[in-house]
């Protein structure tokens, strides 16, 4: 379970129905050591562990049954935000399936790694966004922390380049296209993962376990922001 941030908990969160939506980075993959291949994070996955967090911090009142949250893993690995069968495609499906109070959206970096650009990219996301609010889902999107080169070792004969120029631009897109919508917030992954490298794997793409446990983090700490209730009446 990842710890919280510091901070006044709410006394209980408006919202208990989640739906984590993206590619792999919100499955769950982690990077083998020399980046050869994926493996599946299984419970080190953020979605697990902000269930773990929202069910361990935001009981409800005392004296009553414990309240318990959903957060549904929707992750596709490999998935685009662009295309009928990319994330656009995809999300009123996902939402008519688990009508959750809350979308926690994490997608764009694989349509930036095969040469699709910010503008398509971000364009797709707010169609996202568009079906999210149509089906008056509140959608917390996320910045994308910073991706690094990686070359497979011994030969280094293929390298991957993980769209890491393009992250900067791609997140000043998505702040732009928060910006002024009801119900729509960021959540800073690019702020809260740094640009050290200490929260991403060897592939230079996928967070490692401190990673994920930080994601999950953050995540918590906008959703109590976005749906805390702090009044005594609950």
């Amino acid at each position: 379970m990842p710890p919280r941030d510091p901070g006044p908990i709410p006394s209980s969160l408006g919202a208990t129905r989640f739906l984590a939506f993206g590619d792999s980075i919100t499955w769950g993959s982690l990077s083998a050591y020399d980046a050869s291949f994926l493996y599946d994070a299984g419970p080190w996955a953020y979605p697990p562990r902000l269930k773990q967090a929202l069910d361990f911090f935001h009981p409800g009142p005392a004296g009553q049954t414990p309240r318990t949250y959903t957060v549904v893993n929707a992750g596709e690995p490999g998935e685009w935000a662009f295309g009928s069968f990319g994330g656009e495609g995809r999300i009123q499906s996902e939402i008519t399936a688990h009508r959750p109070h809350g979308l926690l959206l994490l997608e764009g970096i694989n349509d930036l790694a095969n040469e699709q650009s910010i503008s398509q990219t971000v364009t797709a996301l707010g169609h996202i966004i568009n079906t999210a609010r149509a089906n008056n889902v509140t959608v917390l999107i996320a910045t994308m922390f910073q991706t690094y080169e990686t070359c497979i070792p011994p030969e280094n004969v293929e390298c991957r380049d993980n769209a890491r120029q393009l992250v900067v631009p791609f997140n000043d897109a998505i702040r732009q296209l928060a910006t002024g919508r009801q119900n729509v917030y960021i959540v800073d992954l690019y702020a809260a993962l740094g640009t050290n490298h200490a929260y991403v794997g060897a592939d230079g793409l996928h967070p490692n376990e401190a990673g994920y446990e930080r994601i999950a983090t953050t995540f918590l700490a906008r959703i109590e922001a976005v749906f805390g209730i702090r009044s005594s009446f609950q």
